[in-house]
């Protein structure tokens, strides 16, 4: 019994899918700065970033301050890293595209946080 082409493409996709998905094995190597990454997880930094020229996504550090910066991934990946742990990504109102924001690394101290909050 033959199976239809479109069950057998359906089929492939979804396990394809399910492989891309899967969590990663307990003794998983995480991948060093750009080496050539598929997710987020798959870095060490927590960060594959894509570069926009190519179609090739690579692990890169998280931003310092004064650098680009991305708020949310997109399909796994980003196309500016998020900021580093003490830092913070801020973006001007217009920037922000649905829930992924696009801005700048910054140190906000908590003083100047509760200002802009009460006053």
């Amino acid at each position: 019994m033959m199976l239809p082409q479109w069950l057998l493409l359906l089929f492939l996709l979804f396990s394809f899918l399910f492989l891309l998905t899967r969590g990663s094995p307990a003794k998983y190597n995480l991948l060093g700065l750009k080496e050539v990454c598929i997710r987020n997880q798959d870095c060490q930094t927590g960060c594959c970033r894509r570069a926009p020229d190519i179609c090739e996504s690579h692990c890169a550090e998280k931003g310092s301050e004064g650098s680009l910066c991305q708020t949310l991934a997109f399909f796994g990946q980003y196309r500016q890293c998020p900021c580093l742990q003490n830092l913070t990504c801020v973006y001007w109102k217009s920037e922000k595209w649905s829930a992924i924001a696009f801005g700048h690394c910054q140190k906000i101290g908590r003083q100047k946080l509760a200002e802009e909050m009460f006053f």
